[in-house]
């Protein structure tokens, strides 16, 4: 059985590859779940195994769009690794279109995934943890949890949806030694939005995009030993954007 368990959904690129990697540099061993079991999602998975040992981590996929994958995701990570310290919940989908332009399809999609597919997967995932006496959900929401864009009418609803399933989660499951924070990152610097990060670099006090590693080691430290009194909270990694909602001085 590994000393330390944590599943990381969308494991594969962006921010969800940072996550994972800074959890197995830190020891852990490592449920790598995935949308599917296409072969694209094979080049940085033995990129980590060649890395970190190939027996520390396990593969599991599906879409947590499905209300069936959530529980099965947990449950094959649990019986091939032991048991469950931290969930991260980070795959999500981003739509955007004017409000004019939304379908209830647009909406569904959004939500299937963002919410429901999160509050699936750490309702499995709590369950095991009441069992062990404990651990840390950890959902990745956005800065559009806490301020809107336009033309993200359904995916900032989605984010603060999932916000107030964190703070909820987090009053029922303290008892059980269970805490659950999400992270909001604003504009981060991955292969899916390059072209918007950059657009959006003028908008941010530092001056710069975040980086996917930054998210990882806030995510990390969030499901450490150094964070046991912390639950409940949404941590906003912007660079200060949600600050400056003028950006011309007065």
């Amino acid at each position: 059985m590994a000393d330390r368990v944590a599943l990381v959904t969308g494991a594969n690129t962006g921010i969800g590859l940072a996550i994972a990697g800074r959890f197995l540099a830190d020891g852990w061993t490592l449920g790598y779940a995935t949308p599917d079991n296409e072969e694209r999602h094979e080049e940085p998975l033995v990129d980590l195994r060649q890395r970190y040992g190939g027996e520390r981590i396990h593969w599991v996929w599906g879409s947590a769009a499905d209300p069936d994958v959530p529980e099965r995701l947990v449950g094959e990570t649990v019986e091939a690794l032991g048991r469950l310290d931290a969930l991260v919940n980070n795959a999500g989908v981003s739509t955007a279109k004017p409000f004019l332009e939304l379908t209830a399809q647009d909406f569904d999609v959004t939500f299937d995934l963002n919410v429901r597919g999160s509050f699936l997967a750490a309702q499995a995932a709590a369950r095991r943890m009441k069992e062990q006496g404990g651990g840390s959900i950890v959902n990745i929401t956005s800065v559009h949890e806490h301020i809107p864009r336009p033309n993200l009418a359904v995916y900032a609803a989605s984010k603060a949806a999932l916000g107030m399933l964190t703070r909820s989660l987090a009053l029922e499951l303290a008892e059980h030694g269970i805490r659950v924070n999400s992270v909001a990152p604003g504009v981060i610097a991955t292969p899916r939005n390059e072209a918007d990060a950059e657009r959006l670099e003028p908008e941010v006090p530092l001056g710069r995009p975040g980086k996917p590693e930054e998210v990882a080691a806030l995510v990390a430290w969030l499901c450490s030993d150094e964070a046991t009194y912390v639950t409940g909270s949404s941590y906003v990694m912007d660079g200060g954007m949600i600050q400056q909602v003028v950006s011309l001085p007065a």
